[in-house]
């Protein structure tokens, strides 16, 4: 291994040329997902500003919270789209393999890593809620490289389960869409959510009454953890506040209102999430929640990051149902998805947590891989 800066070890904001004006493809902050690898755009726009990138390189949050968050990502263009410069958010910090130095692919897990995420967010300053990373803190920052051979057998080890991971959460999302069109073919009617379900608001006790020793019930702080079934952000609270039950759907009811998750285990509920709760229904109600998602459009708000509703919205607002007749089979059928969807997390959870305890191992030098065979 060999001590050297980050700035003199990586490209940080190489130069990309993208004209005014010109379509690309774009990425916002909100694409990046939590601790996820892969990155994509899912659309054109003419560029006006922001950061370039090509594919394969990777795109950091410098604001808060976004970095706190995970929000880190390789950047991967579709097959047809390899050769075309991209462009995002003004907000990322693009970081790129130095040709005969450093990988692209090590540089993800190198700058997800504890270490460097932790000197990253001591770095940042600013306005409260708009702190940024300091580029200077983090070029300057020293660490031990491994040769390049090293780097990509690193790179090509924790890879191999980001794929699997990858591949899981693709299969995840084609089941919820079979879900979706066995809901739509079903849905003959229209109800108040609360003649469907029960509705329990959430609140958040003290922050004396968290810990994070698991005891007590997991707690959902509001809807940073929504996303994954099994949040790597948990603190656990004894405290006696409103639960939600396993199968469960939780919504947000404040901004961005109406974005899902389920529960995965009887957990407490925080301000701002809402617990939609059916014994017999569970996973229809899901799916109902997920088809009628324009419920709540008109609590979204012009912009503003408070937009929120109230127990009386949330319990007067209608969605889509299904005749008495249909319920049992649909539910039969709806929760055989929900099992399968819940044995790939399952075994999601399993591999991110393998991964995550094999990074620092790695990169740190005391577990080796193999090398042979490896480019230099």
């Amino acid at each position: 291994m060999t001590a050297m800066q980050l700035g003199k070890a990586f490209l940080f904001n190489p130069k990309v040329v993208l004209s005014k004006g010109e379509d690309a493809p774009f990425v916002d902050m909100a694409s990046l997902v939590p601790f996820t690898r892969d990155v994509g755009a899912d659309h054109k726009k003419p560029y006006s500003g922001g950061t370039k990138f090509l594919d394969g390189d990777v795109l950091m949050a410098r604001i808060t919270p976004s970095l706190e968050n995970g929000k880190t990502s390789i950047y991967r263009a579709t097959p047809s789209a390899k050769e075309e410069v991209a462009f995002g958010s003004t907000e990322f910090i693009v970081i790129r393999g130095r040709e005969g130095v450093s990988d692209s692919e090590f540089a993800y897990y190198l700058f997800t890593s504890p270490e460097i995420r932790e000197h990253a967010i001591s770095s940042m300053n600013g306005s409260s809620g708009r702190q940024r990373v300091q580029y200077d803190s983090l070029a300057s920052y020293i660490v031990d490289l491994p040769t390049l051979s090293e780097q990509r057998a690193i790179a090509a080890t924790l890879g191999a389960l980001d794929d699997k991971i990858e591949s899981n959460r693709r299969a995840v999302t084609i089941a919820e869409q079979l879900g979706d069109a066995l809901f739509a073919a079903a849905a003959s009617e229209s109800r108040l959510l609360s003649d469907v379900a029960d509705i329990t608001m959430g609140s958040s006790p003290k922050g004396a009454d968290l810990n994070e020793d698991g005891d007590g019930l997991p707690f959902y702080q509001g809807t940073r953890d929504f996303g994954v079934r099994f949040p790597s952000l948990r603190v656990w609270t004894t405290a006696p506040v409103r639960t939600a039950a396993k199968s469960d759907t939780l919504m947000s009811v404040r901004a961005p209102v109406g974005e899902l998750n389920r529960a995965s285990a009887d957990c407490c509920i925080g301000r701002g999430v809402a617990a939609i709760h059916s014994d017999t229904h569970p996973s229809t109600l899901y799916y109902a929640m997920r088809s009628s998602s324009s419920a709540w459009d008109k609590f979204q708000g012009e912009g503003t990051v408070f937009a929120s509703v109230n127990k009386t919205d949330v319990h007067g607002a209608e969605i889509r149902w299904v005749g008495d007749g249909a319920l049992f089979e649909l539910e039969d059928k709806l929760r055989a998805i929900d099992a399968r969807i819940e044995s790939l997390e399952s075994e999601t959870q399993r591999l991110t947590a393998l991964r995550d305890t094999l990074l620092p191992e790695l990169l740190s030098g005391r577990m080796r891989v193999p090398t042979e065979g490896v480019a230099a």
